[in-house]
């Protein structure tokens, strides 16, 4: 194999060492990506998802730390300290919030990120109390049946029209309140996770818990394999992201923050389920030029030729960019996973991560400025 990246040319067996070095347990992936959104981490729940986390990152042997926005972070020494860079991928998923009640006890709601509420009609969920209870429940369209109302196929499905259902002989206000149910509950979607003997992975929530599936791979190959990162790396684990300011904090000495988050298919995007997606531009503009470019090297270098390309995206945006306008003195950038249905049950193919992974790895050890 041979490739040209700036003028460098990449012989037979340095690409052979590259694979070898690049290396990526795709049933690993798998794993972890089923196990992360088994946990309930809407929006601001951080209870679930923070133990399991930390239990993970104690068990590669790392400290982490977290900060006053409920941001993991895990700090590696690098062979250069003159600089710190940020690697991060969020932990909260879209999901709802408690607003009040209905007189037939069941629950109005509002979201918590961009749902589309087509998406989640009939879903079971799980109702995270204030004082720890944990309730059943179903998302219904207060015109929920077709049996029953003549326009239930009609009736729009927004925060106005679409109600939680507890699961249970709930017939009032009060019987829901009895069950520890208050205003501020959080609501978690189950994610339905399904991996297929193909590859494809379909979940809700692979937005963004396959990115960190790909961070927690990388923190391992790290540890296992004593790779040095090319400068001190912090990576950062925001729950904060689906709401536009999980990194909207940046400690000081990050000169650059790079986020993984999922990337898009569509008409106006030359990417497929199997690829990585190397983001240019999202809504709030532009990532840095160089950077980018540089991440679009290393692609050249590690990713498979025809699983990698560049988006410009029109209605997304990442923590990475959120951080680099809200004023943080940080180039910014972004790459991801390829999906199918974002912000609904997400499909990708194990593919996707497979090439997340490889240029995860190729950014920290720096071999995007070879």
């Amino acid at each position: 194999m041979t490739d040209t990246v700036k003028g460098t040319l990449i012989d037979a067996d340095t690409a052979q060492a590259l694979d070898k070095t690049y290396a990526v347990d795709k049933n690993g992936l798998i794993t972890s990506v089923r196990t992360l959104v088994s946990y309930d981490s809407p929006v601001g729940y951080y209870p679930e998802i923070h133990a399991y986390l930390k239990q993970c990152l104690a068990e590669l042997g790392y400290d982490s730390y977290t900060d006053n926005k409920a941001t993991v972070y895990v700090r590696v020494a690098g062979a250069d300290s003159s600089k710190t860079v940020c690697v991060g991928a969020h932990l909260d998923t879209i999901g709802l919030i408690v607003r009040g009640f209905n007189n037939d006890g069941t629950l109005r709601v509002r979201q918590l990120g961009g749902i589309n509420y087509h998406s989640i009609e009939g879903e079971t969920v799980r109702i995270h109390c204030r004082d720890g209870r944990v309730v059943d429940g179903q998302v219904i369209c207060n015109k929920h049946s077709v049996h029953v109302f003549e326009d239930a196929k009609v009736e729009p499905r927004d925060e106005n029209t679409m109600s939680i259902s507890i699961i249970g002989d709930v017939k009032t206000a009060d019987d829901a309140r009895d069950l520890g149910i208050t205003p501020g509950a959080i609501v978690a979607v189950d994610p339905h996770f399904v991996a297929y003997d193909n590859g494809f992975i379909v979940s809700r929530f692979l937005d963004d818990k396959a990115a960190v599936a790909v961070l927690l791979d990388t923190l391992q190959w790290i540890a296992d394999e004593k790779i040095t990162p090319a400068f001190d790396t912090l990576f950062a684990f925001p729950i904060y992201e689906e709401i536009g300011h999980g990194a909207s904090f940046v400690p000081a000495e990050v000169s650059e923050y790079v986020a993984l988050d999922i990337t898009l298919i569509g008409p106006d995007y030359d990417s497929n389920e199997h690829s990585v997606g190397i983001i240019a531009s999202d809504f709030k503009g532009p990532y840095d030029w160089d950077l980018t470019n540089q991440l679009i090297a290393a692609a050249h270098k590690v990713c498979d030729p025809d699983k990698f390309n560049t988006q410009v995206c029109f209605h997304y945006s990442t923590d990475a960019n959120a951080a680099y306008c809200l004023g943080n003195d940080i180039k910014s950038a972004a790459f991801g996973m390829s999906c199918t249905n974002t912000h609904g049950r997400e499909r990708c193919h194990v593919d996707a991560l497979v090439q997340t992974a490889r240029l995860t790895r190729a950014y920290v050890e720096g071999l995007h400025l070879a």
